[in-house]
């Protein structure tokens, strides 16, 4: 839940979009406040529902 919190610290969300969970790496790319270069890095994650909800947030 912390990963879609908008005041989560960049470093947390950083972490979380190295996580081996698709869970919480699908969390930070819907995270509103998640940096442009992490969302940029999980458009090219393993995960399709990742990789599609990343490219939609940087739209």
């Amino acid at each position: 839940m912390a990963l879609l919190h908008p005041l989560t610290p960049a470093e947390v969300l950083q972490q979380g979009a190295q996580s081996a969970s698709w869970l919480e790496r699908y969390a930070v790319a819907d995270n509103p406040a998640t940096p442009t270069e992490i969302k940029q890095q999980l458009t090219e994650d393993s995960n399709q529902i990742v990789r599609a909800v990343a490219i939609a947030s940087l739209n």
